[in-house]
């Protein structure tokens, strides 16, 4: 079992089932409507009984492993409910765990689940079909709970452990695996009732009282957040209205609170205010660029809250720190201010004018602004925006305003090329509700490209911009800005993404300018299919510019 602290699960009623139905049903009884797979013979008695039931559980198959996991990914950003796929082991797996990966760089509940090759055999080294040498510890190198299940009786308390640490604490991936046999074998098995997650350790008043304490005393205070906000969205617009202090959304918490709230603000503006601040209440995010590249580490006093024990005190410790889930932290912290608190009027103009001046700097990156200006026209407040490893897509994690939680995603701190169309199908299915847009770079977009083939399948409505600069252009920027333009393996050859599109059997469209993108992006959302929009773009500025930031491999001084 994971270290984990979980609930023992609560035995119920006992049926003969094999594995595979056992699972099904331990999947229905956690509320998986959904799954995405790709079948194969150690699989096959699990999708028998996904066959069985078919009415209580969508199969979704894929073109890739990769694009199941992902999709799985995208299903649980948009909607927090957990994403599960179901890939072969050994090949399968391996494809998929980019994917994975990717979750746990975004904090996502995302249960894989494989096979094995036959139960007897494993860890003979025999060179059977899609044999790994130890799965189970190459899975563990990803994940925190990776389990296999020996016997049918074992899985139901197995799916509750994996489900509550999914959703205990800082939300993360999970995999399972189960070897043919025993996925085929019948036994009686006695479900278990779900245990409800363990959301965050009892709150600590003593901290909750000297935050609100240092919160009440700072002149110019402001709230740095994350997505580990998302769920106390309603907390954190009370808490900045008491305070009167702005909240800086970090590129992965955008739409923490609408972004035409007077007091919101993106991570390009809250690096100007963090030049004037001088107390700040971080929740729900790594707080990596502030920590380790905005400098100010003598002046600014540092409250965190976070759900985690284990990544408060990362990059750097703060002076107050708080383990908790931001809903009740953040509701204590209310009752423990003062009713009312400083207008500070002057220091708010100062935040706007930040935005206004970072706004003028966003202008002058070339194109990219307006096409993200006629996606952001086009596609309704409640609309979700995925974006891939581009300018545009950085453009739009960034700057881009958004209006609620989980409305533009993005592969979080792997930035990972090929999430953005098939985490915008998973995504679609999780709110079919919501218009759902990706935005792919070429390079990126020919990493999923298979996934359109998905999409018209199951008919599902995503619109996918395709911007066309014939080159993996961060990679090309870097070595035009770092290594004298010596660019090498980073000019492509690309295919005419609209006739592509069209050869898949969706409508296809070029835009040249965002008018033209507003207007073909607003009649394929109103025509509720599948579609492609290709942008010919050429070299652009590089957001980067803009973004302080770490260093990494890839940025060096010469």
């Amino acid at each position: 079992m994971s270290s984990h602290q979980t609930p023992a699960a609560v035995p119920t009623e006992i049926k003969d089932l094999s594995g595979g139905e056992a699972l099904v049903e331990a999947l229905v009884s956690h509320g998986v409507d959904t799954v995405f797979g790709i079948p194969g013979i150690q699989l096959d008695p699990l999708f028998d009984a996904f066959y069985a039931e078919r009415n209580q559980v969508r199969m979704v198959h894929t073109r890739h492993e990769q694009g199941a996991a992902f999709m799985a990914m995208g299903y649980a950003q948009a909607s927090d409910r957990t994403g599960v796929f179901a890939v072969v082991p050994g090949p399968g797996l391996l494809n998929a765990m980019a994917a994975v990966s990717t979750a746990v760089a975004a904090n996502l509940p995302v249960l894989g689940i494989t096979g094995q090759i036959p139960s007897y055999q494993i860890g003979q080294n025999l060179g059977m079909a899609h044999e790994l040498y130890d799965q189970l510890a190459m899975s563990r190198g990803v994940v925190r709970w990776a389990q296999r299940a020996e016997h049918p009786s074992e899985i139901p308390a197995l799916m509750d452990d994996a489900f509550s640490f999914m959703h205990s604490g800082r939300k993360k991936p999970a995999i399972f695996e189960m070897a043919p046999d025993k996925l085929a074998t019948r036994a009686p098995v006695a479900a278990v009732t779900p245990s409800a997650p363990v959301l965050g350790p009892p709150l600590d008043m003593a901290r909750v009282k000297t935050m609100a304490e240092r919160l009440a005393a700072a002149e110019r205070p402001a709230i740095f957040v994350g997505s580990g906000v998302f769920d106390a969205a309603g907390e954190l617009k009370a808490l900045a209205e008491r305070l009167n202090a702005p909240v800086v959304e970090s590129p992965s918490g955008r739409g923490a609170i609408p972004a035409d709230h007077p007091l919101s603000f993106n991570i390009l503006d809250g690096q100007q205010i963090w030049e004037d601040l001088d107390v700040v209440l971080v929740v729900g995010t790594r707080f990596t660029s502030p920590a380790m590249a905005w400098g100010r580490e003598s002046e600014v006093e540092v409250l965190r809250i976070d759900v985690d024990p284990t990544q408060i005190a990362k990059p750097r410790a703060p002076h107050v720190g708080l383990v908790a889930a931001a809903p009740e932290a953040l509701r204590a912290l209310l009752n423990a201010l003062p009713a009312s608190c400083p207008a500070r009027e002057d220091y708010l103009q100062r935040c706007a004018q930040a935005r206004e001046q970072m706004l003028a700097r966003l202008h002058e990156l070339g194109p990219i602004p307006g096409f993200a200006a006629a996606l952001r026209n086009a596609v309704p407040r409640n609309g979700i925006l995925v974006t891939d490893v581009t300018q545009l897509g950085y453009y739009t994690r960034f700057a881009t305003p958004a209006y609620a939680p989980r409305t533009i995603l993005a592969p979080g701190y792997q930035a990972t090329l090929g999430y953005a169309l098939p985490a915008a199908l998973g995504a679609k299915l999780a709110c079919p509700e919501k218009p759902v847009v990706a935005i792919c770079g070429d390079g990126g977009f020919m990493f999923t490209v298979q996934e359109l083939a998905t999409a018209v399948h199951h008919r599902i409505p995503v619109v996918t911009i395709v911007v066309d600069n014939s080159s993996y252009g961060n990679v090309k920027t870097i070595q035009a800005q770092s290594y004298g333009a010596r660019h090498i393996a980073v000019d492509l050859s690309n295919p005419d993404f609209v006739a592509m599109a069209r050869a898949y059997g969706m409508a296809a469209e070029q835009a040249r300018d965002p008018e033209q993108l507003q207007s073909i992006l607003e009649t394929m959302l109103a025509s509720n299919e599948p579609g492609l929009i290709c942008v010919p773009m050429g070299e652009v500025p590089a957001i980067w510019d803009l973004v302080k930031r770490p260093p990494s491999q890839g940025a060096v001084n010469r």
